[in-house]
């Protein structure tokens, strides 16, 4: 028998090609052990989380099979034996990454949804994975897309995708037919009121006026939509009580994509004529931001009609307060200081700052009461704003402004009231 020259290229060829069959066999082999257990400690590790909506069923992941998908937001596709599928969703909402799993029995009918990690506002965003809207998922089917939630309607939108997402997959496997296409039931629409009668109290709007002539007045108002800060200048015809200028100074809620559209041009417009006997619109998908333009709009034609005292302006006097105790869980007293005549004046060293400690309840946001620390302008004339008397007038008072002035002691009066509200300021977290 012929040797075989085990340096010629049939002879390398030759075991190459055994050694290659023999490394398939064995991987063939190793796979055949290792795949069921690294597919059971994949289900293992979200078990847990899977038997919330099919307790105690036996569950293979078929994620391999369905992931990616052509949206890229299903993360996994979970087989519940004989019963239905869970699929893991993430998108993005207006905190960021939200991540979220929907399941579906195997007649179509949802088997139940719940919310896994999410940053989205809370009494917001968060609305989403709240019990009311669980349950409006839940009497839906693998043919319905899931409502959109006033409110909350940039978050809502996104796990309507990314269910929609897991409907299409679902609807492949069972051989469902739906239509694809169909959008979002739109969130029922508030009964909305006339201006002068909204509850527009959660956007806390202040109002400041700049100028009055007797025939139309100026305020600049701010108020709290996603964001605080939102400001606008606003012109009301005092005589016909209604708006006739509508500008925004600051809009704290842009460059994010939500509630933009409540500051175009067009929206703006809106609020031209308008007096509180008119309805303005929630604008869909910029509901905060809307509230916030029609509180600044209510807040004007408010303080133009008289209604409401238009804040005072203290920043003059430079007041600032520190806390000092907080034994009382329903009281805070606070330190506060403020510059008075002498030091605003610059009438030298024989003038100090004002000082007061000013108690707080914290659950009415009220004035306790006032008491005297430090007075430091001309006395026998603002000393008359610095008396026991004259400090009980803040007593029971949510705002500064609402005391009594005290004539010939103009500079102590608003120093002292420059601390109270402060004060208050500070117990009301602003």
């Amino acid at each position: 028998m012929k040797n075989l020259n085990q340096d010629s290229p049939t002879y390398k060829a030759a075991l190459l090609a055994i050694l290659c069959s023999v490394c398939g066999l064995l991987l063939s082999a190793v796979n055949a052990v290792t795949k069921p257990i690294i597919e059971e400690n994949a289900v293992a590790a979200i078990k847990s989380t899977l038997e919330k909506i099919y307790p105690g069923a036996e569950f293979k992941d078929v994620s391999k099979e369905y992931v990616p998908d052509e949206t890229g937001l299903v993360d996994g596709v979970y087989e519940a034996v004989g019963k239905g599928y869970i699929f893991t969703l993430h998108n993005n909402g207006y905190g960021g990454l939200y991540t979220f799993l929907i399941g579906y029995n195997n007649d179509g009918s949802v088997a139940g949804y719940a919310g896994l990690e999410n940053m989205e506002t809370p009494g917001k965003g968060s609305l989403a994975w709240d019990t009311d809207y669980t349950n409006q998922v839940l009497k839906l089917t693998s043919s319905d897309p899931l409502p959109l939630i006033s409110g909350a309607t940039i978050t809502s939108k996104g796990v309507s995708q990314a269910a929609d997402a897991a409907r299409a997959i679902f609807n492949k496997i069972n051989n469902i037919e739906y239509d694809p296409n169909a959008k979002p039931a739109e969130p029922e629409k508030e009964e909305q009121k006339p201006l002068g009668e909204e509850d527009l109290s959660a956007a806390n709007a202040t109002v400041k006026e700049i100028s009055n002539d007797g025939k139309t007045a100026v305020y600049e108002c701010t108020a709290k939509g996603f964001a605080d800060g939102n400001a606008a200048k606003i012109t009301v015809d005092i005589a016909a009580k209604k708006i006739t200028a509508f500008e925004v100074t600051k809009f704290a809620d842009d460059g994010d994509g939500v509630g933009d559209e409540a500051a175009d041009e067009a929206n703006l417009k809106r609020y031209i004529g308008a007096s509180a006997s008119d309805i303005i619109d929630n604008l869909s998908g910029a509901t905060m931001t809307s509230k916030a333009f029609r509180a600044m709009a209510q807040a004007a034609l408010n303080a133009a009609s008289g209604d409401v005292k238009p804040a005072a302006d203290y920043s003059k006097y430079n007041a600032v307060c520190y806390y000092r105790s907080n034994t009382d869980p329903k009281a805070t007293v606070f330190d506060c200081r403020a510059d008075g005549f002498g030091i605003i004046n610059k009438m030298g060293e024989g003038y100090t700052q004002n000082r007061v400690y000013v108690t707080v309840n914290t659950e009415e946001k009220k004035v306790v009461k006032v008491e005297a620390v430090n007075f430091g302008d001309t006395k026998d004339k603002g000393d008359k704003a610095f008396t026991d008397e004259a400090l009980k007038r803040f007593e029971g008072a949510d705002s500064a402004s609402k005391a009594d002035v005290i004539t010939d002691a103009t500079f102590t009066d608003e120093s002292v009231k420059a601390m109270v509200q402060a004060a208050l300021d500070m117990a009301a977290g602003k």
